[in-house]
């Protein structure tokens, strides 16, 4: 791109200044329609769409805002202490929640699947009957990301997925995780020493039915950061524009996720949780955008079911061999700690409302 500081050289009507260009870009994330911005901003769909790309890269290349999972104990700590407190058991081990996300987009050209080597079918998810990518990500817990990823399509099980991340293997290092602590997940993880997840297929009023809900209170941060980010950037409740690659899919992913951030890190009581406008709105809703579903027990927040729990399958190891070839590197797993404290503190699931 032929830019001097944002700014685009010989431009035949006067150089477009970088906060249209950024103002441009937000309103695309938000949901807007590029047709929409055009006469809003005067400048032409062609710098419109520059503006985006341009905007996305210098977020991208940005090394303030590189999305990081902490490797310091003492910031581990503080994120499990501010679980901890929003705890109703008191567990203090959880240093982040994982799980994934349908990054919903159009279905790849047979040119673009080439050269992913991935046929267009590995693209579709069969629950959600939506193309797409697969986005893993964990978060803190004040919703901000600790870790993206990006690397299979919106077919690829969350537990492919996250075994053949970067960030799994950092967390298997020894030494990585302060002592005691672990990262929450669903059951499409694997429960391991530094992976908490559910007891599977339990009875309704057990120990570990109450240890359940208590860990579920943690884990679903996750998906309320996903609710937040899309909430926020409505371009990911719709399907991707046709014009972007799979490699600007990605890009424009990542941006958001890192602008996510850094909206979390500025937040305060008069920040609004939207920046889309009535018009990017009514755009969404002509596009059929995903909705946002109310979950109790988080306040405000809304969550996209549609985009959710999308990768809880095990397509790709049906045999589950992973499972049955992983032996624990510690005798006692933190879900059995949490579940031996539920048991000692007779900590009761709430009542179910009917």
């Amino acid at each position: 791109m032929n830019y001097d500081g944002g700014v685009r050289k010989h431009a035949p009507n006067g150089r477009i200044h970088p906060t249209v260009r950024l103002a441009c870009a937000l309103r695309f994330f938000a949901g807007g329609d590029v047709l929409d911005i055009v006469p809003t901003y005067g400048i032409s769909k062609t710098e419109v769409h520059e503006s985006i790309l341009y905007v996305i890269q210098a977020t991208n290349v940005s090394e303030t805002l590189v999305i990081k999972f902490p490797t310091n104990h003492d910031e581990q700590r503080a994120i499990a202490e501010g679980f901890r407190r929003k705890s109703g058991a008191g567990f203090s081990c959880c240093a982040g929640a994982e799980d994934g996300m349908l990054v919903w987009c159009l279905k790849p050209t047979e040119f673009e699947c080439n050269q992913a080597s991935v046929g267009s079918k590995k693209f579709f998810c069969g629950r959600k009957h939506k193309f797409g990518l697969n986005l893993q990500a964990c978060c803190d817990h004040n919703l901000k990301f600790t870790n993206v990823s990006i690397k299979y399509p919106a077919a690829t099980s969350d537990l492919l997925a996250f075994e053949n991340s970067p960030f799994r293997h950092t967390l298997e290092q020894d030494g990585f995780l302060a002592d005691g602590l672990c990262i929450f997940g669903d059951n499409a993880y694997v429960n391991r020493s530094y992976m908490a997840t559910p007891f599977p297929n339990v009875g309704e009023e057990t120990t570990k039915d109450h240890y359940n809900f208590y860990h579920s209170q943690l884990r679903i941060h996750i998906e309320c950061a996903f609710g937040v980010l899309v909430q926020r950037w409505g371009v990911l409740r719709k399907p991707t524009p046709q014009n972007f690659t799979i490699k600007k899919i990605n890009a424009l992913v990542l941006c958001c996720c890192k602008l996510h951030n850094f909206l979390v890190d500025q937040r305060s009581e008069s920040n609004p949780p939207t920046v889309n406008t009535p018009e990017d709105r009514l755009n969404l809703e002509l596009n059929g955008a995903v909705p946002m579903n109310g979950v109790a027990g988080t306040g405000n927040t809304a969550i996209p079911d549609q985009l959710l729990n999308g990768g809880e399958h095990f397509d790709d190891d049906p045999s589950r061999s992973i499972r049955r070839r992983h032996v624990p590197s510690q005798n006692v797993l933190p879900r059995d700690s949490m579940h031996a404290l539920v048991i000692t503190n007779d900590y009761r699931r709430p009542p179910r409302r009917e």
